[in-house]
């Protein structure tokens, strides 16, 4: 080994190598969390497709509107709304972070 040579990387490589995994690790939650957005926006629009369905009063009497039905297909709905918001604020981080 050459005398210029330093066989133990610098604190700087070690910093750097470290920043390096992060990032990885941020992208990989990144990509996570954009596939997780996709599918609670298609599982949201499906809900929200059923439920207009269900309240049709051209389709179903208004006394006979599955409303208990409805109405636990709208909490569903706003869990996975609240879910989503959070997934596209950890997005919006974590994008800023690799930015």
């Amino acid at each position: 080994m050459a005398a210029h040579e330093n066989p133990v990387p610098s604190t700087t490589q070690k910093g750097d190598d470290v920043m390096s995994v992060q990032n990885e690790m941020r992208r990989v939650r990144l990509t996570n969390l954009n596939h997780n957005a996709h599918k609670l926006r298609l599982e949201i629009g499906e809900l929200a497709r059923t439920i207009c369905i269900n309240l049709d009063t051209s389709m179903t009497r208004a006394e006979n509107l599955p409303v208990e039905t409805v109405d636990s297909q709208w909490d569903e709905l706003k869990s996975k709304w609240a879910e989503l918001t959070i997934a596209l604020s950890e997005i919006k981080r974590l994008e800023e972070e690799l930015s």
